[in-house]
Order: structure tokens, then C-alpha cells, then sequence
């Protein structure tokens, strides 16, 4: 199983810009890979197939949510600050507007662009020890913890310091090569409920608890409005 984040004194922390790799670019994955970018995180975006890829079957149907809780304060400041003077844009009122409006224009963003690695299928997970100035055996490298190798199908390798699995299966169509849990994993839209605008706003949640974790601060909330 994955890391569940909960503040505690053995907390695994990691500091922007540490690198994350936020895997599947659905909106959850999407919203996780814009929220480390605004801590000033080293992101990368991995996506199998195409944006949003899991919805694009009901492009037709109506967003399965009230339009104006589809997408995080973070992500609506992020496509207004990327309009500019544009005229406000109407929220999209079907999953086609959904992806077309809100999760493509996201990923380019100021903050996402280039970030999307997709077409990119993560096949395989293995644990590495980071290369340090201090030789192979310095005790400097004993006390790094090991990085996170993927391995993508076109036989590519990508490292990095933490991993958050966004996939619809919830990443369990991944091979490891390690037990679980383990440090600087962890996983967002665990559990569907069957009620989409249940399930987004607890992912939401569970992005805020990834970093919070990762931050060492309990009160790290970049959803909360700021004090008057």
C-alpha cells in the first residue's frame, strides 16, 4: 500500500525544489502536479495515453458535478492569470468543455508547461540510492533516501526524490521492486466513492495531505483562503 501522509515525528520530508513525479494527468494528477509547482517543486507529469484520457468516453455528457466546484482555487487562478484581459470564460457545463477548457489549457500554464511527459507509460518502479559528492560509500549517501527509478515503455529510466500515483487504477498496474509502504510514496484518488464531486473534493484533500507531509507542516493548506 501506499504512504497514507499523517504529520508525525518520523515524518519523510522533502524540500522544493525536490523532484516529484506525479503520475497520470487526470485532474487529480493534473491539480497534484500544479500544487507542488506553486511550492516551487521540480514536477514531472507522466501520462500513458492523453490528458484526462479517463473521461474522454463521455465528452458529451454533462460534467458529473456543480461547474463551479470542477476544479481548485489553484487551478482557477492559474487559467486566469494565463488569460490575461481576456473576458471571464464561462465554466464548462459538459466533460468536453471540462477537458478542453480546464485540464488542456492547465498543463499549459506557466507553471505545467513542458512538464507533461505524454505519451509516457511508467511500466515499472524500483528504489535506487541518489548519487552524492561524497563518494559511493560516504556516510553522506547513507543518510540520503534512496530515489525512486521509473521505468517507462520505450525503455527510458527517470529518477526522482518522491512519487504520487494519480492513475485510475491507483497505480496498482505499476511493478514494484520494493515492499510497501514506503517513504515519498504516496497515491490521490484512492477509494472512489461513485459520487465524482465527492471524490474529487476528497482528493483535493488528500493532495493537500501529500504535501503537507512532504512540507513537515500540518498547516499547509494552499486551498484555504487567506486571513482577512
Amino acid at each position: 500500500m501506499e504512504t497514507d501522509p499523517q504529520m508525525t515525528e518520523d515524518t519523510a520530508t522533502l524540500e522544493p525544489p525536490g523532484s516529484i513525479a506525479v503520475i497520470g494527468a487526470g485532474p487529480l494528477g493534473i491539480e497534484a502536479a500544479l500544487y507542488g509547482r506553486f511550492l516551487g517543486y521540480n514536477v514531472t507529469l507522466f501520462e500513458a495515453v492523453e490528458v484526462a484520457h479517463s473521461m474522454a468516453d463521455g465528452r458529451d455528457q454533462p460534467i458529473p458535478m456543480m461547474p463551479d466546484r470542477c476544479l481548485s482555487p489553484l487551478a482557477k487562478g492559474a487559467l486566469e492569470a494565463q488569460a490575461g484581459d481576456d473576458e471571464p470564460k464561462s465554466l464548462p457545463l459538459s466533460i468536453g468543455e471540462w477537458i478542453d477548457r480546464v485540464w488542456l489549457p492547465l498543463t499549459q500554464t506557466d507553471l505545467l508547461r513542458d512538464r507533461l511527459r505524454c505519451p509516457a507509460r511508467v511500466s515499472a518502479m524500483e528504489l535506487v540510492s541518489p548519487q552524492t559528492d561524497g563518494g559511493e560509500d560516504s556516510d553522506e549517501e547513507n543518510d540520503v533516501p534512496p530515489d525512486f527509478r521509473l521505468r517507462l515503455a520505450e525503455g527510458e529510466t527517470a529518477d526522482f526524490e518522491a512519487v504520487i500515483l494519480a492513475t485510475a487504477a491507483g497505480g496498482r498496474e505499476i511493478q514494484r521492486s520494493f515492499d510497501e509502504p514506503v517513504d515519498y510514496l504516496f497515491a490521490v484518488g484512492r477509494q472512489p466513492s461513485g459520487d465524482a464531486e465527492q471524490d474529487f473534493a476528497s482528493g483535493l484533500k488528500q493532495i493537500v495531505a501529500v504535501y503537507a507531509s512532504l512540507g513537515g507542516r500540518a498547516d499547509l493548506d494552499l486551498y484555504r483562503p487567506p486571513r482577512g
